[in-house]
């Protein structure tokens, strides 16, 4: 397919379906080859769990917030409660998508650096395009 007429489908999709066009244009954006340190990296590193998937999934059809263990790169431990958007399946590792409300700002997880994954309470559904939209503008650098 010619990238005119990706794009041309890309506004056809978005014209019937919104959601679908944003989450396409997040898979464009995030689908990149890692870096040969994020290569090498991810190969020593535990591949997500099954279950945290499961619930991760769960969620994001519920529009349900989560909260978990996080442990970023540097090995320092956070507690995070987010709003998951999607997932992704970079080669470095599957990430969240979310907006993360103990930061208040959009951010990316290796959900193999999660632990104590729970489903919380409350629906963001009515935020959810919303959500996905500003997702998109800052992954693309424009304003949020």
């Amino acid at each position: 397919m010619t990238a005119a007429a990706a794009r041309a489908a890309l506004a056809r999709l978005a014209e019937t379906d919104p959601e679908a066009a944003i989450l396409t244009r997040l898979y464009q954006l995030l689908d990149v080859r890692p870096a040969a340190y994020w290569q090498e990296a991810a190969a020593n590193e535990p591949p997500a769990r099954a279950e945290d998937l499961a619930v991760l999934h769960g969620a994001i059809r519920a529009c349900a917030p989560v909260a978990f263990g996080y442990t970023d790169r540097g090995g320092t431990v956070t507690t995070r409660r987010a709003l998951p958007l999607a997932l992704v399946h970079p080669a470095q590792g599957v990430k969240l998508l979310a907006f993360c409300e103990t930061r208040e700002g959009f951010r990316q997880f290796f959900v193999r650096a999660m632990t104590g994954l729970s489903l919380q309470p409350g629906d963001f559904s009515a935020d959810r395009g919303a959500l996905l939209q500003g997702l998109l503008e800052k992954e693309e650098g424009g304003p949020l």
